[in-house]
């Protein structure tokens, strides 16, 4: 079973990213879990979810302790998201405008704010980068590109399906892994 966590601020998209790559799991023939965190979270203040994806049937339903995976949805949250736990093999994934590195984590960087903007992704909190981030992680998690896809699409027919499209597509093409 794979975990994955999530930290981002209130507003970024963490509990839409955490729904979406569950449903990529489904549609790739595994089980997936979004497990949203709801706490006295706001707009703006540090938020998390987390994901689980398994061929087999998922019988855990707690929260994800020490994750395979943590999405670093902002810079300003890397030490805050790797002190909150992740396996001593675990990878980091951060959406930043240069590459960071994290000591002893295998670590891929993306910059997902650019990739928002420049699709034209915007809510009233800025750009939404859990979509650029969404095809980034399934790159990552070998998820096949046309199966993140159809995620998309399934979820935003049409138009706006269209340029999230471009802009998860360009994430999932140009992910880095960092070199320690």
């Amino acid at each position: 079973m794979l975990e994955l966590r999530i930290n981002g601020f209130g507003g970024q998209g963490s509990v839409t990213l955490a729904h979406l790559l569950a449903q990529a799991a489904l549609e790739n023939g595994e089980q997936g879990q979004a497990l949203p965190f709801f706490g006295v979270e706001r707009r703006g203040a540090p938020v998390r979810a987390a994901v689980r994806m398994s061929p087999t049937t998922i019988h855990a339903h707690s929260q994800c302790e020490l994750p395979d995976y943590v999405v670093v949805m902002s810079e300003k949250l890397i030490g805050a998201a790797v002190s909150e736990g992740i396996t001593a093999i675990g990878t980091v994934i951060i959406n930043a405008p240069e590459a960071v590195a994290v000591d002893k984590h295998p670590t891929w960087h993306v910059d997902a704010d650019a990739m928002a903007r420049e699709a034209g992704l915007f809510s009233a909190d800025g750009p939404n980068i859990n979509i650029p981030l969404f095809g980034a992680v399934c790159r990552v998690l070998n998820i096949p590109q046309n199966i993140m896809e159809q995620t998309i699409l399934n979820k935003w027919p049409g138009n706006n399906g269209e340029r999230n499209l471009g802009a998860a597509g360009k994430a999932y093409n140009t992910v880095t892994q960092i070199s320690l």
